[in-house]
């Protein structure tokens, strides 16, 4: 099967709670679990014991609907695989459900995953009544797994189950990319073994309310996470596989913009999995959204009313887990702080720990906060000169106390850089400098998360009352490649694309009896939020291509673009190569064609360093360029025939943060004024056309700023909440005026 098509409703459930994977788990109850379960889970009984994850649905209306239908939020990790045979099969359900032709569109349905080197797809479906012939509901379903190329079977269960089995008299249609699969079910239908069986499974099923499901093992994360994350982010895998046995999520919204599931969590016997140190603790209110920034892209928070309750079951814990002891690391720590970490904790009363994630530049940075009860400036400020909080202004210090938290609280709050410190708001902040910089400067709290959520209408997930752990996690903020594999990034991208905020809550709470789990992602665009009064997000995006170029000789396209080794070349849009040619360094992230001649035959003009380059068609360059434009490019040309007379000019962002205008030869109009800005221009100018005239839209790394068509200042600079939002659309309106939307969330006319 196509790794394209590994996730799909998996991908979907594993980073609805943060990337708390499934993995395969072949542990036996030694007891059949399935009578207790009940009819809502009589499918499950021909679901291999090695599955990773299993999605149950009422119907298979349902199951169409939820996983394949533009509506809902599932839907775009189907879409991001489409050509997948199994993708295929899906969609080709859906369409007929729209047709009103779609078999057994009543009847449940349940897909599993299973891990044999690669995530593999088994979908059962109820066919109704047993029957010698194939009834025509089963042929239908048969028909379409065999039009998706997939394999298939119809299993009359009464030839293979005794007459007290309660699939005894059915039919089932079992579909799969796997033969062997397919051949496993029957096999373990027949056995009377299944995933009910599987130690923990049925425990969390019965939590389960409703009919469509999320069923996820946890024993062994990283055979998940090797197929979701990049080898530097799992490092997690431990911790997830000791969350639960099983977790099992009711699907209790799908739709409009918000996806939202609950489940019950499960203990092992004697207690020896993280819930149960969850399960014993108090729940709290968790305040850390006020104390990360806005832009942060993970946040793990544990809040405590007692943080010694959480130590002694933690300790447990681990110990049951671990054949090596905690505390002689704990020992070494504090001989060399002066203090141990349990004594540190309690003296400084401790009553939230946190580990945040942000980016700084293009680097991703961590950091851990700790909410502090007891303010004790002698021991915060150890072997710093520090002695009173009055009148302290926050700053870097050297950190005395690293690897304190991690040993105390678990490896979520290991950092790799903990050599920094400072104390604001009541919570001692450890990381990098980079990380503490964010918050002695200001920026990371400018705008905290908490706040944000609130201008984007969403109410603050992370501090809901009775939580015992709240994880947050914003694809939007992320930089996908570098934290997912490329086909679990694509399905993040197609997921968020559109909407300006897309964050993932999932936390862990106390009720009177039992503990429950709830997972949300909202999608929204956010038309309102504080106006930035830093720089953040300065990292410019330069295009690595290809480029798509037309080809004057064939009148195709083709796709221009630069190797490793700083080779150009052409190919075919299939593939096929026409040609390369030695070059010397990077191009700027554009290329495209011009008739430099004016004789139908088109040239590719490209930048680098300094200077515009023009090559043809066969791979040859042309004279008289290069053309020295004197400053050094960024990012460009954007190309412009404004008359039509191929009397060309181009746009380039040089490194001064200009953007300047150029004819071929490499002069600037006489008339051009130049464009700049107080902040990072972000990329190339975008031109307007408002009652005839043609302006420049730019965005910058604070606000949008329209500019006119030969630069200058610029239209729209306004100050704070009235500044236009960098992601602003800018519509043109009656007269000379355009609409825009800014920090405070109002549409305004601004006249040009």
């Amino acid at each position: 099967m196509s790794r394209k098509a590994i996730i799909i409703c998996a991908a979907v459930a594993a980073v609805l709670f943060g990337v708390v994977a499934a993995a395969v788990a072949v542990l036996y109850s030694g007891k059949n679990a399935g009578a207790r379960l009940g009819e809502k889970y009589e499918l499950m009984a021909a679901v291999p014991v090695d599955a990773v994850a299993v999605m149950r649905f009422d119907s298979v209306d349902d199951m169409t609907s939820l996983l394949t239908d533009a509506s809902s939020l599932m839907s775009p990790f189907v879409r991001a695989y489409a050509g997948s045979p199994f993708v295929d099969f899906l969609s080709g359900l859906h369409e007929m459900s729209e047709q009103g032709t779609l078999p057994r569109k009543s009847s449940p349905a349940v897909v599993s995953y299973h891990y044999d080197g690669e995530l593999v797809p088994l979908a059962v479906f109820d066919a109704g009544k047993a029957s010698e012939d194939v009834p025509a509901g089963a042929s239908a379903l048969l028909g379409a797994a065999e039009a998706a190329g997939l394999s298939s079977c119809y299993i009359d269960c009464s030839g293979i189950l005794d007459s007290d089995a309660g699939l005894y008299g059915k039919g089932l249609v079992a579909v799969s990319p796997s033969e062997d699969l397919i051949e496993s079910s029957r096999r373990h239908l027949s056995r009377k073994l299944s995933v009910i069986d599987s130690r923990g499974f049925a425990d969390a099923a019965s939590e389960a309310e409703g009919g469509n499901l999320i069923l996820l093992s946890c024993g062994e994360a990283d055979k998940l996470t090797e197929e979701i994350l990049v080898p530097k982010y799992r490092k997690y895998n431990d911790f997830l596989s000791d969350v639960s046995e099983w977790l099992a999520f009711t699907i209790c919204s799908a739709e409009g913009g918000h996806l939202a599931l609950k489940a019950g969590g499960t203990c092992q016997d004697g207690g020896d999995d993280f819930l149960s140190v969850l399960e014993a603790m108090p729940g709290a209110v968790s305040s850390v959204s006020s104390m990360v920034p806005s832009y942060a892209v993970s946040v793990v928070s544990v809040p405590f009313q007692d943080a010694g309750a959480y130590l002694s079951e933690y300790d447990r814990f681990r110990d049951s887990r671990s054949s090596s002891s905690i505390f002689p690391v704990r020992d070494t720590l504090g001989k060399y702080a002066g203090i141990g970490p349990e004594k540190w904790c309690r003296a400084l009363a401790v009553k939230e720990a946190a580990a945040v994630s942000f980016h700084v530049g293009q680097n991703l940075e961590s950091a851990v906060l700790l909410k502090v009860g007891n303010p004790d400036v002698s021991v915060i400020f150890r072997g710093t000169d520090v002695t009173t909080l009055d009148n302290y202004v926050p700053q870097v210090h050297r950190y005395a106390y690293k690897g304190f938290a991690a040993s105390l609280f678990g490896p979520l709050f290991r950092l790799e850089d903990e050599s920094a410190f400072t104390y604001i708001n009541g919570w001692i902040v450890s990381g990098s400098r980079a990380a503490v910089k964010e918050y002695v400067s200001g920026r990371a709290l400018e705008n905290t998360l908490g706040r944000y959520m609130a201008d984007a209408g969403l109410p603050d997930r992370l501090s809901v009352k009775g939580r015992c752990l709240v994880a947050y996690f914003s694809p939007v903020e992320s930089r996908l490649e570098k934290i997912f594999s490329p086909a679990f990034a694509s399905a993040m991208e197609s997921a968020a694309d559109g909407f300006s905020y897309m964050p993932l809550v999932f936390s862990v709470g106390k009720t009177r009896s039992s503990m429950d789990l709830l997972a949300d992602l909202d999608r929204v665009v956010v038309t309102k939020s504080k106006a930035p009064a830093f720089e953040r997000d300065t990292v410019i995006d330069v295009p690595d291509g290809p480029f798509r170029v037309k080809n004057s000789g064939t009148g195709r396209m083709n796709l221009f673009y630069q190797q490793d080794n700083m080779y150009l070349c052409l190919q075919e849009e299939d593939g096929r190569g026409i040609w390369g040619v030695p070059f010397s360094s990077p191009i700027c992230g554009r290329a495209g064609t011009i008739d430099y001649f004016a004789n139908g035959k088109l040239q590719i003009l490209f930048a680098s360093g300094s200077k515009l380059y023009l090559i043809d068609r066969l791979g040859r360059y042309v004279n008289p360029f290069p053309v020295d434009l004197g400053k050094k490019i960024v990012l460009g040309p954007d190309i412009y025939d404004f008359n039509g007379t191929r009397r060309y000019n181009v746009m380039v962002l040089h490194d001064d943060n200009t953007v300047a205008m150029y004819n071929l030869k490499g002069n600037m109009p006489p008339e051009w004024k130049g464009i700049t800005a107080g902040e990072t221009i972000k990329g190339l100018p975008e031109p307007l056309k408002v009652a005839g005239k043609t302006y420049w839209v730019v965005r910058t790394s604070v606000q949008t700023l329209i500019f006119p068509f030969y630069g200058g200042e610029p239209y729209t600079a306004g100050t704070g909440d009235k500044m236009i939002r960098t992601d602003s659309k800018v519509i043109p309106a009656e007269g000379n005026s355009v609409t825009v939307t800014c920090y405070d969330g109002k549409e305004r006319i601004v006249d040009l």
